[in-house]
């Protein structure tokens, strides 16, 4: 197998895409923005503060937000904020969610080509 090939493998597996739906993280992500999702960000450590995650919806483990980490206790609950509060349900509406709830860190937008690059 090429290097080439075996770096895409690897990405594949660390890796997931996600569409963004709603105007909660506005104007970090915007409806229709596209990103890249690190799985294994948070295998051996908690999510940070101001960290952009993607994490289930605790009132429907199916869906998946995308939201700000806001703080984590220590009891490895995470609170969860989108940065457009008039827009968002979030931690202020269902609380804090267990930290293995998170799936992934957020961290690089593909699209649309206008707003490629990293997230932060």
């Amino acid at each position: 197998m090429s290097v080439s090939a075996t770096i895409a493998a690897r990405a594949a597996m660390r890796y997931r895409r996600f569409a963004i739906s709603g105007a909660s993280m506005q104007p970090a992500l915007e409806p229709g923005d596209w990103v890249l999702v690190d799985e294994k960000a948070y295998r051996r450590r908690l999510p940070r503060r101001g960290h952009i995650v993607v994490a289930a919806d605790p009132r429907d483990p199916a869906r998946h937000l995308v939201k700000r980490v806001a703080g984590v206790d220590l009891h490895r609950q995470v609170q969860l904020a989108g940065d457009n509060p008039d827009e968002s349900t979030d931690s202020r509406h269902f609380g804090p969610v267990p930290a293995n709830t998170v799936r992934g860190r957020v961290r690089w937008r593909y699209w649309p080509p206008g707003r490629v690059g990293a997230v932060i």
